[in-house]
């Protein structure tokens, strides 16, 4: 609809109906370019890598961290001051209990900090320091911005299928998935590679499986 579009920058969309619209735009492609999702991932007041980067390793790649350890301080993501958020983050990695998980979550979030709290597209934070949007992920592989970012997770497919689907099980069933499930999650996702990959018939896979019948 017209507000949507005006947060979105979209031209030529007027009323509150909401309507479907063909975008070429890998800034939006995806749910991580949905509003709705940047704004839950943020912190209310203003962005943090820490945030998003969690949400996306245990929404979407199915890899959640661990919790951070209790004799750790947390990062406050809303300190600004002088120096950059990803400078902010450097130092909070030197701790070496912080480093490993830190090493995975960060670079994951660095690439949605073009959006802000809100969704909106970005070049700079308030203080008018630029928004750095690259990162390194913990296999090697290095973006420059949030599209490299959205074209490199494609590589991970199977990956990204196996977490959505044992996510929305774990939903439907009231259980958390198990090694003795693999089998089933296996012959969902092969059925709906063969039906096109689409979310309803994933849907429809998942409620005709062993699993969900038998919950």
């Amino acid at each position: 609809n017209e507000p949507l579009a005006e947060l979105y920058d979209y031209e030529g969309v007027s009323g509150l109906d909401f309507r479907k619209i063909e975008r070429s735009d890998p800034i939006r492609s995806g749910v991580l370019g949905h509003a709705s999702i940047l704004t839950v991932t943020a912190n209310g007041i203003d962005t943090s890598p820490v945030i998003r980067g969690v949400w996306i390793l245990e929404n979407i790649l199915g890899t959640p961290p661990s919790p951070p350890p209790p004799d750790v301080e947390p990062f406050d993501p809303d300190t600004r001051g002088a120096v950059s958020l990803r400078d902010q983050l450097e130092k909070h990695r030197k701790n070496p209990t912080c480093y490993d998980c830190h090493r995975k979550i960060d670079p994951l979030g660095f690439a949605l900090e073009s959006f802000d709290p809100i969704g909106r597209w970005r070049s700079q934070y308030d203080n008018n320091l630029a928004v750095d949007s690259s990162g390194t992920m913990s296999d090697g592989t290095s973006f420059q911005n949030t599209a490299e970012f959205k074209s490199h997770l494609l590589g991970r497919r199977d990956q990204i299928a196996r977490a959505i689907t044992s996510k929305l099980l774990t939903i439907g069933t009231g259980r958390r998935m198990e090694a003795g499930d693999r089998r089933e999650i296996d012959l969902i996702i092969a059925s709906v590679e063969d039906r096109g990959d689409g979310f309803r018939d994933l849907i429809e896979e998942m409620v005709l499986s062993e699993i969900f019948l038998s919950k």
